[in-house]
């Protein structure tokens, strides 16, 4: 189970971790990730979750952004990505890991392994609280 750092994200861990040991499922520690941080939403962190689609609107039409002082999409799909690839170099069968994160960061990291465009993150199927989702890495036919 690798999880984000912030408070929300570590309660969730704990739990999936004592619901695996209760059905005699054994698994590693709990890792905290900082790479699994929720993505910063600059001024407006803090704020009303309503001011997010703010972001988000300009999200779909360019993914470098940082307008309001926010971590870009671009930004969060490289760091979030980079931690699948250490994964599947580190871990002895990456293919059983539980990330733990928040809603923005999850979307977005799925919309990388969908190989889709940064744009487009908030297209993809929303991701509810403490929902179970396998993250598969799905390339456009024709590569490797």
């Amino acid at each position: 189970i690798f999880t984000s750092d912030f408070v929300r994200a570590r309660e969730t861990s704990a739990i999936m971790s004592e619901i695996l040991l209760q059905h005699n499922i054994q698994h590693n520690k709990v890792t905290l990730e900082t790479r699994l941080r929720e993505r910063y939403f600059g001024s407006w962190n803090g704020q009303s979750d309503k001011n997010y689609q703010n972001v988000w609107d300009v999200d779909a039409n360019d993914a470098s952004h940082t307008k309001w002082g926010v971590e870009s999409v671009n930004s969060v799909m490289y760091r979030t990505t980079g931690l699948i690839l250490d994964l599947e170099k580190e871990e002895q069968d990456p293919h059983l890991c539980i990330l733990v994160a928040h809603g923005d960061v999850l979307q977005i990291l799925q919309t990388a392994m969908q190989c889709k465009d940064g744009s487009l993150h908030r297209s993809m199927p929303h991701l509810d609280t403490a929902s179970l989702r396998e993250l598969d890495f799905n390339p456009p036919q024709g590569t490797n």
